[in-house]
């Protein structure tokens, strides 16, 4: 789904709100990755495959969405507390999700 008719939607569901204020601070990639875990938790392939992006950018967005970099351009922003959390599956999957409460 485009990002536009996404952003026309009500942005919740299954229990996760995101603001738009808060979507708007983000770059057009970290928003796509925000709205894709909004449906429910993805691993680095999933959501590699549904942005179109190659694995290694998303690992260095989902590093920012977790606030994990030294250098964070998000605390530029106004953005001080992480949005991701990565959770390590039973096996070797680690997916990642939306921090309840944005």
């Amino acid at each position: 789904m485009p990002l536009e008719k996404a952003l026309q939607k009500p942005l919740s569901e299954k229990n996760v709100v995101l603001d738009k204020v808060l979507l708007g601070k983000l770059s057009l990639l970290q928003q796509k990755i925000l709205l894709e875990l909004a449906n429910r938790p993805l691993t680095l392939s999933d959501l590699s495959e549904k942005t179109g992006s190659s694995i290694y950018t998303i690992g260095k967005q989902l590093s920012l969405l977790q606030m994990r970099a030294d250098y964070n351009p998000l605390n530029n922003k106004g953005i001080s507390k992480p949005l991701v959390k990565k959770q390590k599956d039973a096996g070797i999957k680690t997916i990642y999700f939306i921090i309840p409460g944005l």
